[in-house]
């Protein structure tokens, strides 16, 4: 029994250490740089790139329809959207989902309002950027390249802060 529990132990902290070595390589990745290149389809299916909103900072909303976490973040990033509408700032919300009439219909059936993207679940977007990972929210700068990979989420009263100043 007791060399049951040491091996519990040994192969416990073996798991945590790979673990923690594909959290180190998945946050390594490098990002691209040409953001611009990803293109995704919006509800009325037209082609969307980043690069159409060059000259504003870019929120980005990644999730998934059957993420818990992200479906509590959404009413947080809608209020958030609607907070610095009058700022240069685009609030875009991309799911992570291969089914684009299951999503329309989800959006529908919700009343979740905002722009929003669409990504297939093993897109480049997603792979080469290191955002297999949802909730996942990112800021593009006015360029269009990544300038907080790993933001807070839109619940955190301090991202607020953080959004304020850029504008200052």
């Amino acid at each position: 029994m007791r060399t049951y529990k040491y091996l519990l132990v040994f192969f416990s902290f073996m798991a945590l250490a790979v673990n923690v070595q594909a959290e180190t390589k998945r946050d390594s990745i490098q990002q691209v740089k040409d953001m611009d290149r990803y293109v995704f389809r919006d509800t009325l299916d037209r082609e969307c790139k980043f690069g159409d909103l060059k000259g504003n900072y870019i929120f980005l909303e990644i999730w998934s329809m059957s993420c818990g976490p992200c479906l509590r973040q959404i009413p947080y990033f809608e209020k958030l959207s609607q907070k610095y509408k009058e700022r240069p700032i685009r609030f875009i919300s991309i799911c992570v989902e291969n089914n684009i009439s299951l999503w329309k219909k989800f959006l529908k059936q919700k009343n979740i309002n905002g722009v929003h993207w669409i990504t297939p679940i093993l897109s480049p977007f997603l792979k080469e950027n290191g955002f297999m990972a949802v909730p996942r929210f990112v800021l593009l700068d006015k360029d269009g390249q990544i300038l907080w990979s790993r933001a807070k989420q839109p619940s955190d009263p301090e991202l607020k802060k953080d959004l304020d100043q850029l504008f200052d």
